[in-house]
């Protein structure tokens, strides 16, 4: 087996117009001219609404391709779907701590275990009829997430997550945020992947390189991102690379090349190879790569 397995993902897939779907199939027309394929994390009733024709074909040739379909909540009506936003999404958007106070009243009878499991069949029963995927993975919008959500998973049978983050100085461009792009890692969070609530493995996120306006900062950003996945390769047999549509698409020639240059570098300097998370998770590497268990931070 090789060092480290990385994975290219992509969030918010589903949701939006003709412009998301096309940085979407840039995205992976650029992975697959390298032998790589991505995991695709799907909102399937976005906004409430069904997916378009247009995602749903373009879907189902990204995954003709090899590219991995996986489930991102149901909706992404706001950032409250499964539990109250997690870092590094109340960093980014720090109003968000607030709106969930002012909205407490009325989000938190969301988060039952009945109310949680129906959302979650739901949006399995989308991606068997439309686009013809049983998902292994979820990702919960935002980060938003909570205890009864973990064991929603583990009772539909979903045992692999993705949402905590190792580093969030991929948001630190922004101008409310320090400016300053250099590594800094967490420590609060096992690095590998974790048994974490419910028994649900959690495989964390290494960080985000492409959300939008970094591009204005390039040069910084390319070499943050070589040497973050270098780094985890002494660390991890598992690193999660994240991306959106929205990211991508707010300069997709740097989301190019940027993914370019951390895919050259990874196979150039033999730090490991790249697959999906559903890949993943049927082969057994997920399981193998889990290194204890997470901490108990969620107070819903």
């Amino acid at each position: 087996m090789v060092a480290t397995w990385y994975v290219w993902t992509m969030d918010d897939v589903g949701a939006g117009g003709s412009d998301m779907v096309e940085a979407m199939r840039r995205v992976c027309a650029l992975l697959q001219s390298r032998g790589v394929r991505m995991t695709l994390f799907v909102v399937p009733k976005p906004s409430g609404q069904p997916m378009s024709e247009e995602w749903v074909n373009a879907l189902r040739e990204a995954h003709a391709a090899g590219h991995d379909l996986q489930l991102h909540g149901l909706t992404h009506e706001d950032c409250f779907e499964f539990g109250p936003p997690n870092w590094p999404a109340t960093d980014i958007m720090p109003a968000f701590i607030e709106e969930f106070e002012r909205r407490r009243g009325e989000l938190m009878p969301r988060y039952t275990l009945p109310n949680l499991r129906a959302r979650i069949e739901e949006g399995l029963a989308i991606f068997r009829q439309r686009l013809g995927v049983e998902p292994t993975v979820f990702r919960a919008p935002c980060g938003a997430i909570s205890k009864p959500m973990f064991e929603a998973l583990q009772q539909v049978g979903i045992r692999y997550h993705s949402c905590m983050y190792i580093s969030g100085t991929g948001y630190e461009h922004l101008p409310h945020r320090s400016g300053v792009i250099a590594q800094k890692w967490v420590s609060d969070i096992p690095h590998t992947p974790f048994r974490w609530y419910s028994g649900v493995v959690e495989v964390p996120i290494l960080n985000e390189y492409t959300w939008r306006g970094a591009w204005q900062r390039e040069q910084e950003f390319v070499a943050l991102a070589k040497e973050d996945v270098s780094r985890i390769a002494q660390e991890s047999n598992v690193a999660v690379l994240l991306t959106h549509t929205h990211g991508v698409g707010d300069n997709l020639d740097y989301a190019l090349r940027l993914m370019d240059a951390v895919i050259e570098h990874v196979l150039t300097n033999g730090l490991g190879d790249f697959a999906t998370l559903g890949e993943l998770a049927a082969n057994g590497h997920l399981e193998q790569a889990v290194r204890g268990t997470g901490p108990d931070i969620l107070s819903v």
